[in-house]
């Protein structure tokens, strides 16, 4: 394949897929790491794709995360049975983290009621819900602010949710994959969601159906970190079967 048809296919790919990494376009077009690199790097200058980590996205993608208010109006209700079963696996006097997420914000507008609760976070949707219940203990981890969703990242947050310890974490994600494990859209918060899951004894993850059929870049961990999760009735039954063969409890509502 002379340069110029190898350069248009990567075009052509990466269009087609909105994203791709290395691995694939040297699958697909039978070249080298480096090959891969160079035109990657090539045609990110001549702005005929975008240059990602470990890859490359659409020219027309200039961002791959829905926002903050799509994805809130997003599956509304099922988020909302979502969060009134997870409620249910709180106790009072309990240390927990609710991850940044629109289906965690709304299980965070039901706590309201819980005794001697402690709430750690780095959303400042879920902190302006938590501040205000006279039963809570709101802990906010600082950083820098993402905007345009309001939640905060880097080393100072790493730092200190390194030394916090707490009964369940109340994860939310980007996207499910069965082979590939929990994605995000974005770098920003994959340490900090990491983290969260050292931190949680127990790991919840709270996801409305259409997660196991996006599809999203960055790794955050296998899905063997995840003790239980909550998921509205609308998932496929081949995905419950896989879940809870890995020894995983599906809760479906």
């Amino acid at each position: 394949m002379l340069k110029a048809e190898r350069l248009q296919a990567i075009v052509d790919i990466t269009n087609k897929e909105k994203i791709v990494t290395s691995e694939e376009l040297m699958r697909q077009l039978n070249i080298s790491k480096a090959t891969a690199r160079r035109d990657i790097e090539e045609l990110s200058c001549q702005g005929l794709i975008q240059k990602t980590r470990g890859g490359a996205m659409s020219a027309n993608h200039t961002s791959l995360e829905p926002s903050f208010v799509k994805k809130k109006e997003s599956n509304a209700d099922e988020k909302a049975r979502i969060a009134k079963a997870a409620r249910e696996h709180i106790s009072p006097g309990e240390k927990i983290i609710l991850d940044s997420g629109t289906t965690v914000l709304e299980l965070a507008k039901l706590v309201n009621d819980i005794p001697d609760l402690t709430v750690v976070t780095n959303d400042l949707h879920i902190a302006s819900e938590v501040s205000i219940f006279p039963n809570a203990t709101l802990l906010m981890v600082g950083g820098v602010v993402r905007k345009g969703f309001n939640s905060t990242y880097g080393y100072f947050a790493e730092k200190m949710l390194g030394s916090i310890s707490v009964n369940k974490t109340f994860l939310s994600i980007d996207a499910v994959d069965m082979e590939q494990g929990l994605l995000s859209y974005i770098t920003d918060d994959t340490n900090i969601k990491k983290q969260y899951i050292k931190s949680g004894k127990e790991v919840i993850l709270l996801c409305d159906h259409t997660k196991f059929q996006a599809s999203a870049f960055i790794n955050i961990s296998q899905l063997d970190c995840i003790h239980r999760i909550i998921v509205g009735k609308e998932l496929d039954g081949e995905y419950v079967e896989r879940l809870e063969s890995m020894g995983i409890d599906v809760e479906l509502v």
